[in-house]
């Protein structure tokens, strides 16, 4: 028997997304795992078939995209292969990873058991995050290694009854959002947001393809010892510390003295829901303001305010927003926030564990990107920090991201209390030179510094006209009107100009 329910708005979404998503597997996340023991093969179906009698995302589908249906019961799919090789089963696991899952018939999660020699497997588990968020596959790790040694032991699965499951939030999620309500959250976010650019213009724009790739940075524990220090001193989290850094480096690159992050929040304030699997994640928008060139201090709180501010207004789906907003339709940029920023302190990726076996996780080159580009921290048991890139590389030339690393390692090393926010400037080359000077013809002023706003300045968009035309006869590059407006400053034309000449 099958029920149907209504869909959450994250849910409404993400089905969008994923009918727009030319790979079908960009809203999945995949987890590879080498297994080193006697892995137990009826005892690990057995295990997932009772989280999957548990919860009901894990036997839910999505016909045409506008309801949730969910079956009475169902069963896990495992797939078992044998391999000769660890670079074979490597091989297998990007081809799991390229799968693409279908949403009108399922399943949402599996699982792929790769054998290598009786006591080596690897284990591939691909969910869709219609399936399973982040918080969710955290939950579905520990459940999985309750219920896989109760099957070894031959013992019943014994896990604390779930109060509520996710159809029941997304009905309360919407019965909550009244008119009203969201008529009073939509206010608040256009006002905030108001003269804020919603591009952040990192690279020329071009069509976005989803083509995923990752890098990573290992911070030294001396460096993470100090953004601890600097989070304990000022009385700030360590996440405020490192979203501050993370929009000092993308404004630098950007000419942008306001930056906005988006942040996954996970939208289990009710604990009815801790334990619930199912897609609760939203984005919520983080601005980070560099203007007036604050110290860190100020900075520090300036983000701290602007995310207790955000939270607090958090219930406005996401989707909402945009359309609120209402930014010019671009095909080849997201709307609102192209950079997503997440911290995770030790303990709480989700570690898979079996009994009677070690488990290693292996990690892969992801073949499709969830988001543009994706900043994220994870505090180690040893005390260092992973600062992970995960970018679409059909947008972001990798060496372009390898020096957002070293930058943001940079930031972090020598921020204090009283460091300035704003990066140490070069001083200015040939093209902010020419850039000064036909700034300051067109204004008919003496000089422009390089920071000075263009219409702040006394000029308007006639003049704009003007630059764009001087730009065009004399530097022998185009730059639309639009580019322009948003970046109305010496520093940040030419930052513009830099990456459109630059080779990719």
């Amino acid at each position: 028997m099958t029920t149907t329910f209504p869909m959450s708005f994250a849910q409404q979404r993400l089905c969008f997304l994923h009918r727009m998503d030319p790979t079908g597997a960009a809203h999945a996340t995949v987890r590879c795992h080498r297994v080193t023991g006697a892995l137990d093969a009826r005892a690990l179906r057995e295990a997932l078939d009772a989280l999957v009698a548990r919860h009901e995302p894990l036997r839910t589908v999505f016909p045409l995209g506008t309801q949730q249906h969910v079956s009475a019961e169902g069963h896990a799919q495992v797939r078992f292969l044998e391999v000769a090789t660890e670079a074979e089963a490597l091989r297998h696991a990007h081809e799991e990873a390229l799968h693409p899952f279908d949403l009108e018939h399922g399943p949402l999660l599996r699982l792929t058991v790769i054998r290598l020699a009786p006591r080596t497997h690897v284990l591939v588990l691909a969910a869709h995050l219609l399936a399973a968020d982040g918080t969710s596959l955290q939950v579905f790790t520990e459940e999985l290694a309750i219920a896989y040694r109760a099957a070894l032991l031959g013992e019943p699965t014994v896990l604390p009854e779930l109060p509520v499951q996710y159809v029941d939030w997304a009905a309360w999620q919407r019965e909550q959002l009244t008119a009203e309500r969201r008529e009073s959250l939509s206010r608040w976010w256009r006002e905030q947001l108001s003269g804020v650019p919603l591009f952040l213009d990192l690279v020329p724009p071009r069509p976005a393809l989803g083509k995923g790739r990752r890098l990573h940075r290992v911070l030294p524990a001396a460096v993470a010892d100090r953004v601890r220090a600097l989070a304990s001193t000022e009385r700030q989290t360590v996440f405020t510390v490192l979203a501050s850094a993370c929009g000092v480096v993308l404004g630098h690159r950007a000419g942008r003295e306001q930056v906005l992050l988006g942040l996954a929040v996970a939208n289990r304030d009710l604990s009815e829901v801790e334990r619930v699997l199912g897609f609760f994640v939203d984005t919520v928008v983080l601005q980070v303001d560099l203007r007036g060139d604050p110290d860190f201090r100020a900075l520090l709180t300036r983000v701290s305010a602007a995310t207790a501010a955000a939270y607090a207004h958090k219930d406005l789906p996401f989707e909402q927003l945009v359309a609120d907003l209402a930014p010019p339709r671009d095909p080849t940029r997201s709307p609102v926030v192209q950079v997503n920023f997440a911290h995770h302190p030790a303990g709480t990726a989700g570690a898979l564990s079996l009994h009677g076996c070690e488990v290693t996780e292996l990690l892969l080159d992801l073949p499709s990107a969830k988001f543009e580009l994706t900043i994220r921290v994870e505090e180690r048991a040893d005390g260092a920090f992973t600062v992970w890139a995960e970018f679409d590389e059909s947008l972001f030339d990798p060496v372009f991201i390898e020096g957002l690393l070293v930058a943001y390692e940079d930031v972090l090393r020598t921020a204090t209390p009283e460091a300035r926010a704003s990066l140490p400037r070069a001083p200015p080359g040939a093209r902010e030179q020419q850039l000064s000077r036909i700034f300051a013809d067109v204004l008919k002023v003496a000089s422009v510094a390089p920071d000075d706003d263009f219409f702040l300045r006394g000029g308007h968009s006639l003049l704009l006209v003007e630059v764009a035309a001087r730009i065009r006869s004399e530097m022998g590059q185009d730059l639309g009107l639009r580019e322009l407006y948003q970046h109305p400053t010496v520093a940040g034309i030419a930052a513009r100009l830099d990456r459109t000449a630059a080779p990719r």
